[in-house]
């Protein structure tokens, strides 16, 4: 396996990792692909994917949350035939490795449902702790953050999150008021919600 960037593929493979992005992930927590990919084109975020050969086998999104110089790992998929081979694994390993050499960015955080949400089936509840202990046994840990929801990206309402973060540059994760800074970053710079927005206003409890 080895990893590339979205901007390197050919068009054929391009509508390939769509399909996994759009496969692995509800609408609601969905941008529209063609955003990232404008974004991707603009250097505003960037975009990984992971190849066997010229096969896409999985892709992530992130970018920098520039007010506390913490990368947001937006999306993290493998297709879906090729999940539990190793292949998530060795792309985290690709991009924590990446964000190390990254000069001023601290951490790596990200966003993971959380499996004692109410009304989720127990397969979905196991599927989520599968998840978070894939991360755990990699290096990252959850934050304290309660009540942290986000809106979705289509529709209306909001989804319940927990966050997880890795170490990069900072060693220890945030705590006080860098952790409040950092939830802040995630819905006004990751969301795009004004600073009066019920959501930020509500960060001043997290």
């Amino acid at each position: 396996m080895r990893v590339t960037t979205l901007s390197d593929l050919e068009p054929s493979q391009v509508v390939s990792v769509e399909r996994i992005y759009l496969e692995a992930f509800p609408a609601g927590e969905r941008m529209p692909f063609k955003e990232i990919l404008r974004d991707v084109d603009a250097g505003i975020r960037v975009a990984y994917v992971a190849l066997d050969e010229d096969t896409a086998l999985g892709f992530a999104s992130a970018y920098v949350l520039q007010s506390v110089q913490t990368f947001f790992l937006e999306y993290i998929a493998i297709e879906k035939r090729h999940r539990g081979g190793g292949f998530g694994g060795e792309l985290w390993h690709h991009i924590r490795t990446d964000v190390r050499h990254r000069q001023g960015v601290s951490a790596i955080v990200l966003e993971v449902e959380d499996p004692d949400e109410p009304d989720i089936g127990p397969a979905a509840a196991v599927a989520r702790r599968r998840r978070i202990r894939f991360y755990e046994n990699r290096g990252a840990r959850m934050l304290p953050v309660t009540d942290f929801r986000v809106p979705l990206l289509q529709g209306d309402g909001e989804q319940p999150m927990l966050l997880m973060w890795a170490p990069a540059a900072q060693p220890d994760p945030p705590t006080g008021a860098e952790l409040t800074d950092l939830v802040r970053a995630l819905y006004e710079e990751g969301y795009d919600l004004p600073p009066d927005h019920p959501l930020v206003i509500a960060t001043s409890g997290k």
